[in-house]
């Protein structure tokens, strides 16, 4: 029997793998492993927010946290780490007693146990104590689902499922809201490939339903996979509730169309419709669609989109041509992409989405050390998501736009307002989640950063930019082995992504699967785009550094930061790290040093490209390169003060995960506020 200590109050989590059973019946080494990695990733996710996990028995797991919010996102950062559908979740706060062994026990134990049971795969289902315990955008997620009544318990309770979906089993079964994919429209036209523009119509009605309504919209990323006979698998492969599909026909000056919307479950078409139209009625037959799709799923769109705006029919096929171009990420057609937009404002000068478009192909064809405020391809880039804003003030993309044309280092809290700008005019479009969550990375906000990421993840659940960013947390916070594992299985998919194939060479590395690595700097693996010859060089060569003595690794980062100090142009602040890394950390923060002393700019790395927004320069500090957190040297919070970190995070009070690493030998705070005020000072 077992003694029984004091009585206190704690949020206890109760956490078990869907279809274990199944599992270990097939394959127990298998379910073994499985429980294995699931209790490693909630070791992780526990740590990070002040939890730990009491007691486990086969595949179920219970935790305790001292606040409700640690324990949320903490349930966050595991589903985000997973496929969030192999889990069941339950939360409560309540009274437990504490064994001497460490072990919780008593009826807030059993409570979170039993809404675990009710739980549908997928769903994190708190009690009402829980939702009395968080405050602001963290309780506005937490949606009502009704009383239940538990195993054993007298009265009804209260629940609450984090975010959208369906939160019980049967016997407490609740409505689950729409998840609609818009697939991409068949191109009916004979004698000529507009395949481009048939996925502009469909691409276009996405954005009004995300824009214009509280529907919630499977991104374009994942939704356009599925084209021909795999049409036909889309809405299971995507868990979407509904499909909406169509074919376009452009024949001359007429836009003939034809579109379904069919309910996943049962097949039954909900709502079908034929348009016949002139072309200058492009956005006008797009926001009919959009309006009675969202009638048939009993929503309203917020207000009328642009019904009474024509578009000129050769501008709006130069905006469709160069959108196509543009989200194929690819650095080498940008340019192109931005010679076609520039026609297609002088032809509609009047046409916002033309504005905003062009903004940001502008953006990302600046260098990558962009601090060019005054220079003429910035302004232009400036004043064309301005001009945007002028003709609508509700263009997200415009405010995205003008987010990555602030410094590279510095304006960080500008940066986050202006796509928090943009997604309260478009909540549910997964491209503006993952650009926040890369901000939020950028200033070391990393758990911030994974709960933002899982709304992208459930919108674009297949998307290259969604996974690789969130493969770069996990590894950020140490589960490398978890990150690996989530960006291979999107290499997978998207062999010809830059990004991703490069945040898997830099996993490979941080594992030391140095052959691995290597391997996928072959011709046949390397991206066909977005990867320049030097790209690889630089990769390779980290590798073969990777492979030296500790004494070669020394040498070689001295002659790396003495070429450094010698030169006159940018520096690359990831040679820095790789320098610090290897034992030359005080020379590698002096360089920096002196280098700012100097007024030279500071380049994130020496790569060329593969699809990455280049404004996001400080990521680098917070993303795991392997050995010691670069934060861990005494003289980061300088560091930080000369590139205005240290200012936003005493500004703003929201300081970055690693102020609360244990492992600091100094006060990360106090050092900052020190750096920030010796500067000052300096000045």
């Amino acid at each position: 029997m077992q003694e029984i200590g004091t009585k206190k109050l704690a949020i206890i989590v109760s956490v078990d793998i869907v279809g274990y059973s199944a599992l270990a019946e097939a394959d127990e080494t298998a379910a073994a492993d499985e429980v294995a990695r699931v209790r490693d990733l909630l070791e992780s996710a526990a740590l990070v927010e002040g939890g730990r996990i009491f007691s486990t028995a086969g595949d179920g797991f219970m935790l305790e946290f001292a606040s409700a919010s640690g324990a949320l996102s903490a349930a966050q950062a595991i589903c985000a780490a997973l496929d969030r559908r192999r889990l069941r979740i339950g939360a409560h706060l309540g009274d437990v007693l504490v064994a001497a062994n460490g072990d919780l026990l008593g009826h807030g134990v059993n409570v979170a146990a039993r809404l675990r049971q009710i739980a549908m795969p997928g769903a994190i289902l708190v009690s009402i104590d829980v939702r009395r315990a968080v405050r602001g955008a963290l309780a506005a997620r937490l949606h009502p689902q009704g009383a239940v009544r538990l195993d054993k318990l007298r009265e009804a309770l209260e629940v609450f499922t984090l975010e959208d979906g369906p939160a019980m089993r049967a016997g407490g079964q609740v409505r689950q809201d729409p998840l609609l994919a818009v697939l991409p429209f068949d191109n009916h036209a004979e004698g000529e490939d507009l395949a481009f523009f048939a996925d502009g119509v469909a691409d276009e009605i996405i954005l009004i339903l995300m824009r214009q309504s509280q529907l919630r919209v499977i991104g374009r990323t994942s939704a356009f996979q599925f084209r021909g006979a795999s049409k036909a698998t889309a809405a299971s492969a995507l868990s979407a509730t509904h499909v909406l599909d169509g074919a376009v026909r452009r024949s001359g000056s007429r836009l003939r169309a034809n579109a379904q919307l069919t309910e996943a479950e049962s097949g039954v078409a909900l709502w079908s419709a034929r348009y016949d139209r002139d072309l200058t009625d492009a956005f006008a037959l797009q926001d009919d669609i959009a309006a009675e799709v969202a009638r048939a799923l009993k929503y309203a769109l917020m207000r009328p989109e642009r019904a009474a705006q024509q578009v000129d029919p050769a501008a709006y096929d130069l905006y469709l041509r160069a959108r196509h171009i543009w989200l194929t990420l690819s650095d080498v057609e940008e340019e192109q992409a931005e010679t076609l937009l520039e026609r297609c404002v002088a032809l509609a000068p009047d046409f916002a989405n033309g504005w905003a478009a062009l903004a940001s192909v502008r953006a990302f064809l600046l260098p990558r050390d962009r601090d060019l405020i005054g220079d003429p391809r910035h302004e232009e880039a400036v004043q064309a998501a301005k001009r945007a804003l002028e003709i609508d003030p509700d263009c997200p993309q415009a405010f995205v736009a003008l987010s990555l044309l602030k410094p590279a280092f510095g304006d960080y809290e500008e940066k986050l307002r202006l796509t928090d700008e943009a997604l309260r005019r478009t909540p549910n479009d997964p491209a503006l989640h993952v650009a926040r969550a890369a901000w939020l990375f950028s200033v070391g906000r990393l758990v911030d950063a994974t709960a933002t990421l899982e709304w992208a993840l459930r919108l674009d659940p297949l998307g290259p930019a969604v996974e690789s960013l969130r493969a770069s947390l996990l590894s950020a916070r140490g589960d490398v082995e978890a990150a690996l594992e989530v960006v291979h299985a999107a290499w997978l998919r998207w062999p010809d992504s830059a990004f991703t194939w490069y945040i898997m060479w830099i996993t490979y590395c941080v594992s030391m699967k140095l052959d691995e690595a290597e391997a996928l700097a072959a011709p046949r693996l390397t991206p066909k785009r977005g990867v320049s010859p030097r790209d690889v060089s630089v990769l390779r060569n980290y590798v073969d550094l990777l492979r030296r003595t500790s004494e070669e690794q020394r040498a070689a980062s001295l002659a790396i930061l003495n070429a450094m100090n010698r030169g006159e142009g940018p520096i690359t602040l990831s040679s820095c790290m790789i320098a610090a890394r290897f034992g030359c950390a005080d020379l590698a923060f002096k360089a920096v040093e002196r280098a700012l002393d100097k007024g030279r700019p500071i380049r994130p790395d020496a790569h060329d490209g593969f699809g990455m927004a280049r404004a996001q320069s400080s990521l680098q500090l917070f993303v795991n390169t392997g050995g010691e957190p670069f934060h861990r040297h005494a003289q980061f919070p300088k560091l930080c003060a000369r590139l205005g970190l240290a200012q936003y995070w005493m500004k703003t009070g929201r300081w970055p995960d690693c102020a609360e690493d244990e492992a600091l030998a100094y006060d990360f705070k106090a050092a900052c506020a020190g750096a920030a005020a010796a500067l000052e000072g300096r000045d």
